[in-house]
């Protein structure tokens, strides 16, 4: 499944072993020699490893394993290596070499979650395997990670999950996999789950690990650490914990009074709890901002319509329509905002653009016919409701999502009326630049449904440069 994520997702680059020699992962074990701590006194050995015939033999295979020479012979070994070291500790749970045999072999297999569980048995019961060991494990997230961050990047979220997850079950020290998987399950929903890799991602970057990576991958870590507050914010907003959520986008405000996306936000998610008071607070603030874009006060005009204040809602959206020429979306909201604020005399300029943009809403005849009706022309609501009946189709639910790295889609539906069943409607749409300049034209075909049905389409503009609005032409056939 390809997602577009609201969120930048941040692949670490370079990666490098932190404390443990370079070279292939294999089966084998650390250094024969054991660490010690900083003022030298040696680490506890713990249990001691205990030779079995069951521990040879998994050793035997283990070393077949590594020396074959096709995969399908290869994996047999592993096989067998793992039964024997199954047996191992079958026969005795606490003997920590048997453990890291399975674990290798785990490893030798992809089983990455036995292959974590059984060597942190193994370092449990003899802990200098920790460090013996860490060369394996890391070299074995390392190449994980490898393997999804394509994956990431072709937009495959998905597929990547079960790969970041594997990389975390085999070696846990490293942040990069958490952040990245908090941010793709955020997009996916699984905001439990995002949450936890936040902090387990938090728990690493903030402890002394960070000090024993090189200097390019411990500033990544550290430029990770400061994503972490808003994702945190947007997942608690995503899952609904409004309060929660709430508290968060505060306290980013509080610490960056500059940070405009999250005062949106804060904004935002107050009115949806049904706070109109503190939200059009929050919108006051925002609309004396001197560096808002667009969707800036579109986003604020939405906040104003959907609190009812639509005398404020109008003033947003025209100054996002006035950024953003032929901008549709903005200019249908203002113009419903004048209608329902009862500033008739205003709505027939807006609805005149917003109809010129979009010839087939209904919703748009309807607005201007209420408002020349209150304005005294009869004549022309009439015209207007004699138009609404000569519409062979219907558009609606028109919305246009444009993308950070630019160009746009555009969602709606397409409504029969008069049409037979099957008959193929062509829309040809015209995206503009904020200047009002057209940019570009896209086609789309459209299979209408019985009447009165409504078939959903969207469209996608692809450009490196920023969208500002679009319209359309449609024809029959």
């Amino acid at each position: 499944m390809k997602i577009r994520l609201g969120l930048v997702l941040m692949l670490a680059c370079g990666l490098g072993l932190a404390g443990c020699a370079s070279g292939g992962g294999g089966s084998g074990g650390g250094a024969a020699t054991g660490p010690s701590t900083p003022g030298g006194e040696a680490l506890a050995q713990g249990e001691r490893p205990r030779q079995t015939e069951n521990t040879r033999a998994a050793q035997r295979y283990l070393n077949a394993g590594d020396d074959a020479d096709e995969p399908g012979e290869a994996r047999v070994h592993f096989e067998q290596a793992l039964t024997s070291a199954m047996a191992a500790i079958a026969e005795d749970g606490r003997n920590p070499l048997a453990h890291r045999q399975a674990a290798l072999a785990n490893l030798a297999l992809e089983d990455y979650s036995a292959a974590g569980t059984h060597f942190d048995h193994a370092a449990e019961l003899r802990p200098i395997y920790e460090f013996e060991d860490q060369g394996i494990r890391e070299r074995a997230w390392i190449d994980l990670y490898g393997r999804a961050s394509p994956l990431v990047s072709a937009g495959d979220y998905e597929a990547a999950v079960p790969i970041f997850e594997n990389a975390n079950a085999i070696y846990s020290e490293r942040p990069e996999a958490m952040v990245t998987l908090a941010q793709i399950q955020a997009a996916l929903g699984n905001h439990d789950s995002a949450l936890e890799n936040i902090a387990s991602a938090l728990a690493i970057i903030n402890s002394d690990k960070i000090n024993e990576m090189d200097s390019t991958t411990a500033a990544s870590w550290r430029e990770q650490v400061e994503i972490m507050p808003t994702l945190r914010a947007q997942i608690f907003a995503a899952a609904g914990r409004f309060e929660e959520a709430v508290e968060a986008f505060r306290g980013l405000v509080a610490a960056d009074p500059d940070d405009l996306i999250s005062a949106r936000n804060l904004a935002g998610i107050l009115i949806q709890m049904g706070d109109e008071e503190g939200a059009f607070a929050e919108y006051e603030k925002l609309m004396a901002r001197s560096d808002l874009a667009a969707a800036d006060f579109y986003t604020i005009g939405v906040g104003y319509y959907t609190g009812s204040d639509y005398t404020r809602a109008s003033q947003a959206f025209e100054a996002a329509a006035t950024r953003n020429v032929n901008d549709r979306d903005a200019l249908e909201m203002w113009a419903r905002s004048l209608q329902l604020d009862s500033a008739y005399m205003a709505v027939p300029a807006v609805g005149d653009r917003w109809m010129e943009l979009d010839p087939f809403s209904q919703a748009g005849y309807l607005v201007m016919a209420q408002a020349v009706n209150q304005n005294g022309d009869d004549q022309r609501a009439r015209d207007l409701i004699a138009e609404i009946d000569e519409l062979v189709v219907q558009v609606g639910d028109l919305q246009i999502t444009r993308f950070a790295e630019g160009g746009a889609r555009v969602s709606g539906s397409v409504g029969n009326k008069t049409l037979d069943q099957g008959t193929t409607v062509t829309f040809t749409f015209t995206f503009y630049a904020p200047s009002g300049d057209p940019m570009g034209t896209v086609t789309q075909q459209v299979t209408v449904g019985a009447a009165d049905m409504n078939e959903v389409f969207q469209v996608e503009y692809s450009t490196a440069e920023q969208v500002g609005g679009y319209g359309y032409t449609l024809s029959v056939g």
